[in-house]
């Protein structure tokens, strides 16, 4: 139901207008039986007179009525008493709700964070993994150089400028 203002109320202010509703409802029964009953009485004592049983007879329903109105008494107390407990909760809840929205939130940096360190990750990796290939290429080239200069001065000279090219790169790893 739509823009029923009923409908709407959270369920814990329904249950305390519901009871409210209910007590007034047996207390307005409760006064139309007593107020019919006491006209009755009393157009019966005017014509009859006024008997003792007629009295008795308004004195239970005064007893019941009294009764009735001391268990609604009592209904009403306990909706407000729960109505207060239920009041008392709603800080609670706005806390806890506004906590919940904060780690959300957090939650939410969290993960673009780790989405970006992935992505950082996933560079270096590719980084590292160029680098191993050229240091590859170059070892080949190394021990090809030593094949084809297997005598001579001159292999001591070479390795050592290759080793020299290599080196800046091999601390990068």
């Amino acid at each position: 139901m739509k823009g029923c203002s009923w409908c709407s109320l959270p369920p814990c202010k329904r249950a305390w207008k519901m009871y409210v509703a209910m007590a007034l409802g047996v207390a307005v029964v409760l006064v139309a039986a007593l107020s019919t009953m006491l006209c009755q009485l009393a157009v019966g004592s005017a014509m009859v007179g006024n008997s003792s049983a007629e009295l008795a007879q308004l004195e239970e329903v005064l007893a019941i009525t009294n009764r009735s109105l001391a268990e609604a008494r009592g209904q009403w107390e306990g909706c407000r008493k729960q109505l207060g407990v239920l009041e008392g909760k709603v800080p609670e809840l706005e806390q806890a709700l506004t906590k919940i929205t904060q780690l959300q939130e957090e939650n939410g940096a969290l993960k673009v964070e780790v989405s970006q360190q992935q992505e950082q990750l996933r560079d270096l990796q590719s980084h590292r993994d160029k680098l191993e290939l050229q240091n590859e290429l170059l070892q080949k080239q190394l021990q090809d150089m030593r094949s084809q200069h297997s005598g001579g001065n001159r292999l001591p000279a070479v390795s050592l400028s290759l080793l020299a090219l290599l080196l800046p790169r091999m601390l990068l790893l």
